[in-house]
């Protein structure tokens, strides 16, 4: 495949409210030659889904992709050295970020935090997170435990004064999540004073009302696969309200493919392709939705 050159390949044309361009659709068939440049702000690279092509997918695959930085995330101790030592194989492209994940809040011990403190500074490392709270997992995780772990990341986030990575995630219509969130943020976060951007929301799947709250706050949104599928219109115009300027892209590979990709296993190579569904619905050209988000998701991670 030439240089510079970026391939996708769709399955489906996916449902309205999109209509990709005649252009955009005929790439199941052939390869288009454009300079652009993304970045998958948020990746799970280290899952076993890639334990057969690892290395083929970081060498060639993502280059090849126009993907010039993914963000390697590690939640929880067994992940954190992991993550760093992706890093440093790749040095070009991955960058680690390290905190836990609520999941896995009630399996952290006081020696974890210690470890997880030291790592922080590490140069490899661009954040903390994926830290918050995940009201869908009181199975695992009691929301006490949840909170007060969440507190303990946000100290982490101060002393450190590295951005963090938030997942959020609420039961059905019900917004707590969102709510014990922003509290915690408002009361107990300095926010960072290093880079651009102070963190992010990543997967943002809410209302414009928790969009505008994220934003006041200086947060910006990682919108991934989850933009593209039918059912979420209420997301897909909550991010037109909010605008282009305040969004990332981002996998969570190996999870949530994009419209046209679903059952498939997710991967960074397919971050143009939500740029797509991202571009088409905003009404911007994809080469400026690339730079747009290229330029908040290195000024997030302080990436040159």
């Amino acid at each position: 495949m030439p240089a510079n050159t970026i391939s996708l390949s769709y399955i489906e044309i996916p449902p309205k409210p999109f209509v990709l361009p005649a252009a955009v659709r005929s790439l199941s068939t052939k390869s288009y030659n454009i300079d652009m440049q993304f970045i998958d702000s948020h990746a799970h690279l280290n899952d076993p889904a890639f334990d057969a092509d690892r290395e083929e997918l970081l060498s060639r695959t993502l280059p090849q992709a126009g993907i010039s930085h993914s963000i390697e995330i590690g939640c929880s101790p067994e992940e954190w050295q992991p993550a760093l030592e992706l890093a440093s194989r790749y040095p070009a492209l991955v960058h680690a970020v390290l905190g836990v994940h609520p999941e896995y809040a009630c399996k952290t011990t006081s020696t974890h935090l210690q470890e997880l403190a030291a790592l922080l500074p590490d140069p490899r490392n661009v954040a903390v997170g994926e830290i918050g709270l995940d009201y869908t997992c009181f199975e695992y995780t009691d929301k006490e435990t949840q909170q007060k772990t969440f507190s303990q990341m946000l100290a982490l986030a101060n002393q450190t004064q590295k951005p963090v990575v938030l997942h959020v995630r609420r039961i059905g219509e019900d917004y707590a999540a969102y709510e014990d969130t922003f509290y915690a943020l408002k009361h107990e976060w300095k926010g960072s004073s290093v880079t651009a951007h102070p963190g992010v929301l990543h997967c943002f799947c809410a209302r414009y009302e928790e969009a505008k709250r994220a934003l006041d706050m200086g947060l910006l949104l990682g919108l991934n696969g989850c933009f593209s599928y039918k059912k979420n219109e209420y997301i897909r115009e909550a991010v037109k309200k909010a605008g282009a300027d305040k969004i990332i892209l981002e996998t969570d590979c190996p999870y949530l493919s994009p419209q046209g990709k679903r059952g498939q296993r997710n991967d960074p190579a397919n971050i143009p392709l939500i740029g797509q569904f991202v571009a088409d619905y905003l009404n911007i050209p994809l080469e400026a939705l690339a730079e747009i988000t290229t330029r908040n998701t290195k000024a997030l991670y302080g990436l040159s």
